[in-house]
């Protein structure tokens, strides 16, 4: 059925086309941060198919993991010199009727938070996955909007045993 899908992956990027004037795309702005054993073209983008990389626009995170077992997500953050981070835990719950889609107010929930470098969410029964968004107090040195802090986006989790 339609909740039997895997969820969309996260991706910051800067799709960079001006490099000298200030207007539009500039580099620098947002990357992927991947989990891979060795840094060639091919460990990379196998670790990113499977997953294992996180979307940033400056936060760099130390630890993503995801005990299966468990049904756990926790992040570890590296820290940057007089900087406070607000981790937050998004969700989107199942409809309590089988077979029909959340409501809106369901879809990429906050359903905990936490300050501080480190954090940990177990997923509940009635939850379709799990990912993590962390915010910074630090301001974003090349801003694409106005007050906009640094910030890191893990994937979602804990989905894999709904999809066949």
């Amino acid at each position: 059925g339609e909740l039997a899908a895997p969820p969309l992956m996260g991706l910051a990027t800067d799709d960079s086309h001006e490099y000298f004037g200030r207007p539009g795309s500039r580099p620098g702005r947002g990357w992927v941060m991947v989990q891979a054993e060795f840094l060639t073209p091919e460990h990379l983008i196998r670790a990113m198919k499977r997953g294992q990389f996180y979307a940033s626009t400056g936060v760099e995170l130390s630890e993503v993991g995801f005990d299966a077992e468990r049904r756990t997500l926790s992040v570890r953050i590296d820290p940057q010199v007089d900087t406070s981070y607000n981790i937050e835990f998004i969700a989107t719950i199942a409809s309590s009727e089988p077979g029909k889609l959340p409501g809106s107010e369901d879809i990429g929930k906050v359903v905990a938070q936490a300050e501080g470098l480190h954090a940990a969410y177990q997923l509940q029964d009635n939850e379709l996955y799990v990912r993590a968004r962390i915010t910074s107090t630090a301001a974003h040195a090349d801003p694409s909007y106005t007050g906009q802090h640094e910030q890191a986006w893990t994937q979602p989790v804990g989905w894999e045993n709904r999809v066949q």
